[in-house]
């Protein structure tokens, strides 16, 4: 993948009775109604200790439950979706919102760059990202946020970049007209740090977004994860030192990257736009739950966009 702005992605089409001995005895002998009220109530607990026994031999070796009990116990149904939780049914739904979502590795020294250096750099690249696709003014369209947070001599290519819609997913996540946050957006993925030919450290992250959208949705559409648009991206931000390098060379530099979506409307993301699609889904995450979980590759996406 070149790494220069512009032309950063590719698009990727991218879940168990002992009988005594006679013998005589002396006894006191009872009047005979209370022997045969005793034989009475021996018959009719003989049946009862004869219905636990079976139960639970039935209970311990896993047969089927007696008619007569099955009819007390109810078959168990599948609970209703919260209608307010549009996560519910999902992998995502004990997910966290993104901030908390996204792993940073333990600081260490890498190449020329100290611990304390490596460890700034992280969160400065969790920043961004955390800019570029969960930022509301971004969202709505204005990249500006993002953009600054960049090196001064390619802010005005990406700005380019973005604004086109050539690229804009590439850099940024804007939604579709119409459409706004349901709930605030979750994600999980992580950060990893590696030195270039020139010293640099080129941090790249690896993120499943997921975003719940309010706003249209075909009739017919219904089951869990209709209203979630998943994209995964992974990304890499190259930091140069400032020691032998320009100030224009100072801040985040966008490097080589690649992205997959489900559930998204295909026009409107391959013009840089997340929004649900036009035609009735159902059930969109059934057989389909790999793609909340970031070791899922790109490639084993459904065929989409």
């Amino acid at each position: 993948m070149p790494t220069q702005p512009g032309y950063r992605y590719r698009r990727s089409a991218v879940t168990e009775a002992r009988h005594g001995q006679d013998r005589v005895v002396a006894v006191r002998r009872r009047p005979r109604r209370k022997l045969i009220g005793t034989l009475v109530v021996i018959l009719l607990l003989v049946p009862a200790a004869l219905l636990a026994a079976k139960s639970l031999f039935s209970t311990m070796n896993g047969t089927a439950a007696d008619p007569e009990l099955a009819v007390e116990s109810p078959v168990p149904t599948t609970p209703s979706l919260n209608p307010n939780d549009p996560f519910d049914g999902t992998p995502a739904l004990n997910y966290t919102p993104a901030e908390q979502g996204i792993k940073l590795p333990d600081a260490t020294k890498t190449g020329k760059w100290s611990s304390k250096d490596v460890g700034a750099v992280l969160e400065k690249t969790k920043t961004v990202l955390l800019s570029a696709r969960t930022d509301p003014k971004v969202l709505g369209g204005d990249s500006s946020t993002y953009v600054d947070a960049l090196a001064p001599n390619v802010r005005s290519q990406v700005k380019k970049e973005i604004v086109s819609g050539k690229d804009t997913l590439g850099y940024v996540t804007n939604l579709g007209a119409g459409y706004t946050l349901a709930k605030p957006i979750r994600a999980v993925g992580s950060l990893t740090v590696t030195t270039g030919s020139l010293e640099q450290l080129v941090v790249r992250a690896d993120v499943v977004w997921i975003y719940p959208l309010a706003g249209p949705l075909p009739g017919g559409s219904k089951g869990a994860g209709v209203r979630l648009v998943v994209l995964h991206t992974v990304e890499s931000y190259e930091w140069f030192p400032s020691k032998g390098f320009a100030d224009e060379d100072q801040g985040a530099r966008p490097g080589a990257g690649e992205r997959a979506v489900f559930n998204a409307d295909c026009p409107k993301y391959l013009q840089g736009a997340l929004a649900l699609p036009e035609t009735p889904v159902k059930d969109p995450v059934e057989g389909n739950e790999a793609v909340f979980i970031a070791t899922t590759p790109l490639t084993s996406f459904p065929t989409g966009c």
